[in-house]
């Protein structure tokens, strides 16, 4: 349990911002008000310090090694937009005890052949098929991937199949098309990447 006092508090809606006390406790913010009187509780000074929300980082690739600078720089939650779920699970599976952002993940992105970052890893999969886009959809629902992402390369008509099976698991699909010669961001839209 934790009293911030004075802190500067900036009303979302508004804009507008005013000295507030904000009441912690168990991780969460309580109560947001001026001049809260709580006692036998940890009291910290903020006058003259912002208090604001967590902020999320929706593109990241996210590494155990500096995951603290996110929350240093006040990213309390990362949209990681590729790696391994199994390198990332503990972030995943975090209590928030750490000094580390919240975990929201894909597996490896989705691209096709020759892919852009070269042959398959635990990073990429080239998929020239349908068989393999509903395998490797099916396979990184099963890791507990959060949403699907596809690459540039991967062919429209897979990148449909894989927005399928995604749809039927409740999955939303995101897309990196930079380097795309054949979708652009209309025909990815069509396709129904979110």
């Amino acid at each position: 349990m934790k009293l911030l006092k004075n802190g500067f508090v900036v009303n979302m809606e508004t804009g507008e911002f005013s000295r507030q006390d904000v009441y912690i406790e168990n991780n969460k913010i309580l109560k947001v008000a001026p001049n809260l009187q709580i006692d036998n509780i940890e009291v910290l000074d903020f006058t003259d310090k912002w208090l604001i929300p967590g902020l999320i980082d929706m593109h990241v690739h996210i590494k155990k090694h500096f995951a603290n600078y996110f929350t240093a720089a006040g990213i309390t939650t990362v949209r990681n937009t590729a790696g391994s779920i199994i390198e990332l699970k503990p972030f995943i599976d975090a209590n928030g005890s750490e000094m580390e952002p919240r975990v929201i993940s894909a597996d490896c992105m989705i691209d096709g052949p020759p892919g852009l970052w070269g042959d398959d890893t635990a990073y990429n999969i080239n998929v020239d098929n349908t068989d393999l886009a509903k395998q490797e959809v099916a396979r990184q629902l099963e890791l507990g991937a959060h949403f699907i992402k596809v690459y540039g390369w991967l062919d429209p008509e897979y990148m449909e199949v894989v927005v399928n099976e995604a749809r039927k698991h409740n999955l939303e699909v995101s897309s990196d098309i930079l380097y795309s010669k054949k979708v652009d961001a209309l025909l990815a839209a069509d396709i129904g990447i979110d």
